[in-house]
């Protein structure tokens, strides 16, 4: 969760007007005198899509752990063989799968249903940083907790920009299974 956090504050600092939508939405529905709460998250829309949209652009596990198949079986015409180790690249199916359009830009609004306020079920479903079915991470429901209270009590009370004349790099380093962001300075203002 530190370093999605870590990622979000370089990816928002990019995105000043992804950052303010958030920012006004927290306000319309928190204000600015109380900390927001989990309870607040059915009317928070754009926070919730915010969160899965930084789990699917900034996933930090290329690969989840590898398994092995208990029995043959067929995938779309693939044999897989009982006893074959499998790997999913859960970064690449949520930057290649189709659903996912344009999937290089960070668009939190991609989630967002034609109503408003609800969120597609099909883009919630294929966002899977924590892996999917019985070895999904034990952590899944804390991490999206810590995110949504992150993201929103941060950019409640403040700006996060990038220094004049150090653009964002939003490239990343590898250390090991992690995938990081480059270390860089941000300027961070109380609004």
């Amino acid at each position: 969760t530190t370093t999605t956090l870590r990622w979000a504050m370089i990816i928002f600092a990019s995105h000043p007007e992804i950052q303010e939508k958030l920012r006004q939405e927290v306000h319309a529905v928190v204000g600015k005198d109380r900390i927001p709460f989990m309870a607040d998250q059915p009317k928070m829309p754009y926070a919730r899509a915010c969160v899965l949209e930084l789990q699917r652009f900034a996933n930090i596990l290329a690969t989840n752990v590898q398994r092995v198949a208990v029995r043959d079986v067929e995938i779309n015409g693939t044999v897989i063989p009982k006893d074959t180790w499998v790997n999913a690249d859960i970064h690449y199916i949520m930057t290649h799968d189709p659903l996912f359009e344009n999937p290089e830009e960070f668009r939190p609004e991609r989630y967002i249903a034609e109503d408003g306020k609800t969120l597609k079920k099909d883009l919630v479903e294929r966002t899977i940083p924590f892996s999917i079915g019985k070895r999904v991470c034990a952590g899944e429901g804390m991490a999206r907790v810590e995110l949504f209270l992150g993201l929103t009590s941060t950019f409640q009370h403040f700006k996060i920009s990038p220094r004049p004349g150090h653009p964002i790099d939003l490239s990343s380093i590898s250390a090991g299974a992690v995938i990081l962001p480059k270390p860089q300075k941000l300027r961070i203002h109380r609004i």
